[in-house]
């Protein structure tokens, strides 16, 4: 039984900002690669949605992780996968009690 994904608007501009940043740091080839990742690990949650752990801040706000630079919350309502936003862990730690709103 598969979840159906749905990204949020924050989560595309997010994922979009990621990707241009690694795009001029390191290349079209690499961004790519970087794609292919998020859309494999989304696949993956759609069929093992609680496979990541839960945060602190919100227990139905999961934490997924793309790769040490990159991670995205998301939570599971019903049988649909709603990502929020995408997070580029280089930034500073979120402070703000609306991050997952």
């Amino acid at each position: 039984m598969s979840y159906e994904v749905i990204l949020a608007p924050r989560a595309v501009e997010t994922f979009d900002a990621i990707y241009d940043q690694i795009t001029l740091r390191f290349g079209e080839k690499v961004a790519k690669q970087f794609n292919h990742k998020v859309i494999h690990i989304l696949n993956t949650i759609s069929i093992t949605p609680f496979i990541f752990k839960a945060t602190r801040e919100n227990p139905n706000v999961r934490k997924g992780w793309i790769n040490k630079n990159c991670s995205f919350f998301y939570e599971v309502a019903g049988k649909q996968i709603h990502v929020l936003f995408f997070w580029d862990n280089r930034q500073e730690p979120m402070m703000e009690p609306d991050t997952f709103q």
